[in-house]
């Protein structure tokens, strides 16, 4: 590729760390094809919902070119998914963005922002029936490890969000990259999204 890729994760309070830095791990391996940035509603720093906070790049008022956006899960996701400021940011970035990405129950905030309407995606199967309560016309797939549809990849829970990534760089640049890439950060990559081992567990079928 002749330039950097930017990759933009919105950061919110009480987000999933490996949600977020799982993928950009994915991502920083490849340093000649993307450049990482953060953003949070204010630009302040965010509390993760494992304690640390996270200093961020961007605010809601910056403006910043995006090529793929991430949208992680945690606890916070609760809250956010209300939030009108979040919904309309979403919804004003991904109409610029080529790649629209989410892990976890960050599912919930692209549908409620309408960003999965006539799309297949999936969400942490823990949280299945909170998440595929939102959106209109989104075939939620129970059973999957991640799930592409075009330009839109979801992810079920927390450390699928690396697959997905995996996944989504294999799209971009073919397979044999996105295999030196888990090789490199020593990471096992279940390359099947149909193998999805945690939906039995939590009765989603």
């Amino acid at each position: 590729m002749s330039s950097k890729l930017t990759v933009t994760t919105l950061l919110f309070n009480q987000f999933e760390l490996l949600d977020a830095f799982g993928p950009l791990e994915m991502f920083g391996v490849l340093n000649n094809d993307y450049q990482l940035k953060l953003v949070s509603e204010t630009g302040q720093p965010v509390a993760s919902a494992q304690g640390p906070q996270i200093m961020v790049d961007h605010s809601f008022q910056d403006s910043f070119h995006s090529d793929i956006l991430l949208i992680p899960g945690g606890i916070g996701t609760r809250v956010e998914v209300e939030s009108l400021k979040v919904l309309s940011w979403l919804q004003k970035t991904a109409a610029q963005t080529q790649y629209l990405c989410s892990v976890c129950t960050g599912a919930a905030l692209l549908a409620n922002a309408g960003l999965l309407e006539n799309r297949s995606a999936t969400t942490n199967k823990k949280n299945y029936h909170w998440v595929t309560r939102f959106g209109n016309d989104v075939n939620w797939q129970p059973v999957a490890r991640w799930v592409q549809d075009g330009d839109v990849f979801t992810s079920s829970g927390v450390a699928a969000g690396i697959d997905m990534t995996l996944a989504l760089i294999g799209h971009l640049h073919g397979e044999e990259v996105a295999r030196k890439v888990a090789i490199h950060a020593e990471y096992l990559w279940q390359n099947d999204p149909r193998d999805d081992p945690f939906a039995p567990l939590h009765i989603v079928r």
